[in-house]
């Protein structure tokens, strides 16, 4: 959804979550690919410690599946800093495969990034945003930002108000002012979608199915939307709302826009935006008033412009946002679209609220993946950053990707969004940054279990003494189960096959469940969680991981299997939770029973 400030100052305030781990010194490792296609080579760029080799391995789970020595670099490049590059060959057979990446330095450095492999982007869509195209940006700071979503493993991109005008995208000249005073150059957007595409990424242009200027809109009085009184409907009286149903005239002009944006600069596709209002409507299109129901009329536009894009560009794809999950329901049968995107907005102002608009969105639109905007007003660029800020986005992102979504929240190679107004987004430092990246790693590296097809939460069924399959124990721990319960530990849990997959968020003594406000307390650990399941055959594993330390792997944990006059229990325990861990375990067929 747009905006209508056009302010883009920068906080340069240092927020401080209370993590302990410090930046890696003297080397770093990460895919030279976004994501990589079934069957595609691996190729991995390692940075520092240039003098010397580096081991590296690529691990599914907890086991090596490649690896290899990487030389010392030449002396020219070893002079000049440049990184190296190694390319490796994964299993193949997989449509869908995750993998930890880690490079071991003899000085002792070490370094992880992830990569998955997936049949298309959408298949795991994980959406960042570009708002800034200045002429002046050099061509060194475009790549730098490109180089910085490549290492979140942003795989998709907004390219969000690129355009000369909402109602004409491209410009006469390459630099133009856009409709909200800023200079922007469709030189640089070009530029910044080639080096994404160099990355494996595919760039979306923003394009709302029916805003247009104030001067346009008046020399089409017969395109518009109207309210009950007959008065033109906008956005601030900034962006009028046209007519996008049949037999109005606007629907071909702002599709021909589409086919422009992607002809002209090489777009992968559009986001298609909306502002969620009106619901009705009335028009004078085709000469008679008639009234609009814009439910029924959006999945037709939106399969008509997914259509357009497949013309040119067989593998783009169209993104609609789904403002507030509205209209979620008539949404339901269309599969022309990449996935399902939810702009969130009140009253979905809780984690537990994120978690049912993911679960939900899942349930109408079985198979595609879902894709929440959440924007983070304790990173607004106008407001002191809070020393909680960070908090927010690790839960944020934790109560995201626990519930199997996807999220736009990043961008800009350092930028937290944080307006709907993107060009007014945050800035991260450097500390955060780090923080961030390693819950990009983590997701990645577990994507196949965080997003998971099926939508079954078995947290519901099988979670807690009432249900009696799977219980915690703590001394410390008051709350536990399925539903993001305030001060509690959140559990969500499903089953793929033989495996099952806990995540645990952890909402102990924050001040708000509120996912959109500052944390300045921050969640209370746990270590040594006892994990207690009812089992009936023998157990192959048992495994967790966390994006809140620097392991970067997923580790195997000790358990135990024992009868007691109650039944067979697996045992374990969870060696520490501070926001968010996930651990998983394999059944299997042997046991010691006669």
């Amino acid at each position: 959804m747009t905006g209508v400030d056009s302010g883009a100052s920068v906080a340069a305030a240092r927020a401080d979550s209370g993590d302990r781990s410090d930046e890696r010194a003297g080397i770093a490792v990460w895919p030279a690919t976004a994501q990589l296609r079934p069957g595609d080579p691996l190729e991995v760029v390692v940075d520092g410690e240039a003098g010397s080799p580096v081991g590296l391995r690529v691990l599914e789970g907890t086991t090596a599946v490649a690896g290899v020595e990487v030389p010392p670099a030449p002396a020219g490049i070893r002079a000049s800093g440049g990184p190296r590059r190694v390319t490796l060959r994964l299993p193949g057979g997989a449509p869908r495969a995750a993998y930890a990446i880690e490079a071991q330095a003899a000085s002792g450095a070490r370094a992880t990034s992830a990569v998955d492999v997936a049949p298309h982007w959408w298949t795991a869509p994980r959406y960042g945003f570009l708002s800034d195209f200045a002429p002046d940006e050099a061509a060194t700071e475009s790549t730098r930002r490109a180089d910085a979503l490549l290492r979140l493993h942003v795989n998709v991109v907004q390219f969000y108000d690129w355009m000369a005008s909402h109602h004409t995208f491209l410009s006469p000249s390459p630099e133009f002012t856009d409709p909200l005073g800023r200079r922007l150059s469709h030189t640089v957007v070009r530029r910044k979608i080639d080096l994404l595409h160099a990355r494996g990424t595919a760039a979306l242009a923003y394009g709302a199915v029916y805003g247009a200027e104030a001067d346009f809109s008046r020399e089409h009085p017969d395109w518009l939307l109207y309210d009950g009184r007959g008065e033109p409907l906008s956005l601030a009286e900034t962006f009028y709302l046209q007519d996008f149903a049949p037999p109005s005239p606007w629907r071909g002009w702002i599709l021909d826009q589409y086919d422009a944006a992607v002809a002209a600069l090489g777009f992968d596709g559009i986001h298609v935006d909306q502002y969620g209002f009106p619901k009705h409507a009335r028009s004078r299109a085709g000469g008679a008033w008639h009234t609009v129901d814009l439910s029924a009329q959006l999945p037709g536009f939106v399969a008509e412009a997914a259509e357009r894009v497949r013309r040119r560009r067989p593998e783009g794809g169209v993104i609609f946002n789904c403002v507030n999950a509205w209209p979620l329901e008539s949404l339901a049968g269309l599969r022309d679209d990449a996935a399902t995107y939810i702009e969130v907005w009140e009253p979905h102002t809780r984690f537990r609220d994120l978690y049912e608009l993911v679960r939900r969105a899942r349930m109408l639109r079985p198979g595609m993946s879902v894709i929440l905007a959440a924007y983070l007003r304790p990173f607004h660029p106008d407001q002191r950053r809070d020393p909680g800020a960070l908090t927010a986005l690790r839960l944020t992102s934790a109560a995201i990707g626990a519930s199997g979504g996807f999220s736009l929240l990043l961008g800009e190679g350092d930028g937290v969004l944080a307006d709907p107004y993107y060009p007014r987004y945050g800035r991260l430092d450097r500390h955060e940054a780090q923080v961030v990246r390693r819950y990009a790693d983590f997701a990645v590296r577990n994507t196949t279990r965080l997003h998971d097809p099926s939508p079954t939460d078995i947290a519901w069924t099988h979670v807690g003494p009432a249900n009696g399959v799977i219980t915690l124990h703590h001394a410390a721990l008051e709350s536990y189960g399925a539903g993001a319960v305030p001060g509690s530990l959140w559990v969500i849990g499903r089953r793929a096959g033989t495996e099952t997959i806990l995540q645990l968020v952890n909402l102990r003594g924050l001040a708000t469940d509120a996912w959109n406000a500052e944390q300045p307390s921050g969640p209370t650990p746990l270590t040594e969680l006892e994990v207690r399941v009812r089992i009936v055959g023998g157990v192959a594993g048992v495994w967790w991981d966390t994006p809140d330390d620097d392991a970067g792997t997923g580790r195997a944990l000790a358990f135990d299997v024992t009868d007691t006059a109650e039944g067979r229990f697996l045992v374990f325990r969870v060696p520490r939770i501070d926001v968010w861990s996930c651990a998983w375990w394999r059944e299997s067929d042997e046991t010691d029973l006669p």
